[in-house]
């Protein structure tokens, strides 16, 4: 809460939970396109950083668990290559969030606010990419490809309590109207990926698992403190990401099974540029490697698929 006077000292000194899941699959009739609609819970993470050259003077923690997160999602079998995108939005979800400040290098924290009423204002996350079948073998197909994922997510902290380091070391104790906006703060992430899936089938049973790397490029932080009319937008260096997601199925029937899947994306932490706004009287200020960002993500599902 207290990112202004970290930053106009260094102006002055200068000069990257679980849940259940129902799925439905709807196959055309020739089987070369495929539908999917999911529910889904999600927990998301993400970490906001200050710094002032290489040392880190805030980090602000926003977290929401149990978020659902309804999936919808085409692929289209192109004869050994399948076009697959994949659309994904979330809600409501029990978020939080955290902002500890560091007036002293290597001692603990000098100031902290805490805020249980934090809102996810959004969530999406979307995917197109292209997979080539390269080897099929006794039940066994690997598949190689690439994309673009995009994620977008936004939370709003009303409230909470507050300790401040004023006269002495955490001396000063309160807490923020509760009907007060304190701080919003976005996330967008493209990432171009490549990407190996596994397939396995065995009787009944089919296995699949799939790894993407690839790079979050042009990642951008929007932070609003509502209470100081100052918006902070931050430009995040190009930083490695991956995603990973694992799935067993079961077939109790011709064309329809039970099926328990599992995802996790991670966006390493990245060092960005800062430009904050004045919203009131439009002045700007830039710091040059004055930031920070990471994002995390993981979904559990248990579904049904039939295909008609």
């Amino acid at each position: 809460m207290k990112r202004l006077p970290i930053l106009i000292s260094l102006a002055s000194a200068c000069l990257p939970d679980a849940g259940a899941a129902a799925d439905r699959l709807l196959t055309s009739a020739d089987g070369t396109i495929v539908f999917r609609g999911s529910y889904g819970i999600t927990a998301i993470e993400a970490n906001e950083l200050v710094y002032g050259g290489k040392r880190k003077l805030s980090q602000l923690i926003w977290q929401s668990h149990a978020v659902s997160t309804f999936t919808g999602e085409m692929t289209v079998d192109l004869d050994r290559f399948f076009l697959r995108a994949t659309g994904t939005i979330g809600t409501g979800g029990d978020g939080h969030m955290r902002d500890y400040d560091w007036l002293v290098a290597g001692r603990p924290w000098s100031d902290r606010s805490t805020h249980p009423d934090t809102r996810l204002n959004h969530y999406f996350s979307g995917s197109i990419e292209l997979d080539r079948e390269v080897l099929s073998h006794d039940g066994t197909t690997i598949s190689l490809g690439g994309g673009v994922k995009y994620t977008d997510v936004k939370w709003t902290a009303w409230g909470g309590s507050y300790v401040y380091s004023l006269s002495g070391f955490r001396d000063d104790r309160g807490d923020f109207p509760a009907n007060e906006k304190g701080i919003s703060y976005r996330q967008q992430w493209p990432v171009p990926f490549l990407g190996i899936d596994l397939e396995h089938k065995r009787g009944d049973w089919t296995f699949t698992g799939g790894i993407q790397g690839g790079l979050a490029v042009q990642g951008k932080g929007t932070d609003d403190h509502w209470m100081r009319d100052l918006r902070f937008i931050d430009h995040v260096d190009t930083t490695p990401a991956v995603m990973i997601s694992a799935s067993a199925e079961y077939e109790f029937r011709p064309e329809t099974a039970f099926f328990v899947t599992g995802a996790f994306d991670q966006i390493m932490r990245g060092r960005a540029d800062t430009t904050m706004i004045d919203k009131v009287w439009g002045g700007k200020a830039k710091f040059r490697n004055g930031a920070g960002a990471d994002y995390m993500s993981m979904t559990l599902s248990l579904g049904l698929r039939g295909k008609f």
